[in-house]
């Protein structure tokens, strides 16, 4: 059996994260659920009912909106950067010289040296390849003579979730580049003004 990840948003429709199957049904038996949208995700079958006869049967949507707000996304904060999300962030390629870079074989590079208090945090983490990685060493940019293709950033919630690496089923991928879609546009509108 497969088992399914539910795209758990807040109340508002901002992508929190992808959950277990149990998790969303204890949610959905709490009454956490405020809406849902997209296919079923997992039916579960359980014992006989008492009234009817019929076996019970509990349908868990794909995508699920609830009342929790305990893991609201804060761009301010800075947040630990995952080592699959920096990868696809960056589309494979080291920072530095540009050379595509395998799954196994790429390495993170902080901009900051972490010797020198650099944090684990997007904006200090590049993919680099080995070459570059050596070479750069535990210098700064300037002290390496060494210059970045691109400047590093925060995934916004969506963009986390699709480069992530995890398994994100259709209806879950359309949400999550709708509103990723939508980020961008939104923020592209805000600085021209």
């Amino acid at each position: 059996m497969t088992r399914a990840h539910i795209l758990k948003l807040n109340a508002s429709g901002l992508p929190i994260c992808l959950i277990d199957q149990a998790s969303a049904v204890h949610l959905l038996m709490r009454g956490q659920i405020i809406w849902s949208m997209g296919g079923i995700a997992v039916t579960l079958h359980g014992g006989l009912s008492r009234k009817d006869g019929e076996i019970s049967v509990l349908e868990v949507p794909s995508i699920i909106s609830v009342r929790d707000r305990s893991n609201i996304w804060n761009p301010a904060q800075p947040m630990r950067a995952a080592r699959q999300v920096i990868y696809g962030r960056d589309e494979g390629l080291c920072m530095y010289c540009g050379d595509s870079v395998g799954t196994r074989g790429f390495e993170l590079d902080h901009i900051i040296p972490k010797s020198r208090g650099g944090p684990d945090t997007y904006t200090n983490l590049v993919c680099a390849c080995r070459v570059c990685n050596g070479r750069k060493g535990d210098k700064t940019l300037e002290e390496a003579g060494m210059k970045l293709l691109a400047v590093p950033y925060i995934p916004n919630p969506a963009a986390r979730l699709i480069l992530s690496g995890r398994a994100v089923i259709a209806d879950q991928m359309e949400y999550l580049k709708g509103y990723a879609n939508l980020r961008r546009s939104l923020g592209s509108k805000a600085q021209r003004l």
